[in-house]
């Protein structure tokens, strides 16, 4: 017996790496099948994901005399992204490094936040990063991190 759930998620996840509209919705149509309420379930997880680019995705501003990707700043800490300033940093891996930072705004909350480090930004490494991100995004478990926002730094880090 298949979990819906699971064949949920493979869809949606598969639907997001179609960019055209007409071969998406054939995709749905076919991996969907009969079933309109897996279809429907779909579709609105899609529709939800193209409305919740946060603050994070939208460009970085363009920097004067600051830091490049080149020269990274050493000490994050106190620096605000977006909405979350960066507290201490609680571990570093060969990809990234994450840190406490606190969110005022809209709701005040302490977060995990991740940043890829310079020079691990190639598309290979983005795509398994939105992945991830997409995974834990659908994921309800009390031991596994929920996903508020994505996007990049104004340093142009995912």
């Amino acid at each position: 017996m298949t979990d819906p759930k699971r064949d949920e998620k493979e869809i949606f996840l598969a639907a997001l790496e179609i960019t055209s509209s007409v071969e998406r919705d054939t995709f749905l149509a076919k991996a969907c099948g009969a079933d309109a309420e897996l279809l429907a379930r779909v579709n609105e997880l899609l529709a939800s994901h193209e409305g919740s680019l946060g603050v994070l995705d939208a460009p970085p501003p363009a920097l004067a005399d600051g830091p490049t990707v080149d020269q990274p700043p050493t000490n994050l800490i106190g620096t605000k992204i977006g909405p979350y300033k960066l507290r201490e940093m609680i571990g570093e891996g060969g990809m990234g490094t994450v840190y406490v930072a606190e969110q005022k705004q809209p709701v005040r909350r302490r977060v995990a936040l991740k940043i890829i480090k310079p020079g691990m930004d190639s598309r290979q490494v983005i795509a398994r990063f939105e992945t991830e991100r997409q995974a834990l995004a659908m994921m309800d478990h009390p031991n596994i991190a929920k996903v508020h926002d994505a996007g990049t730094t104004p340093l142009a880090s995912p």
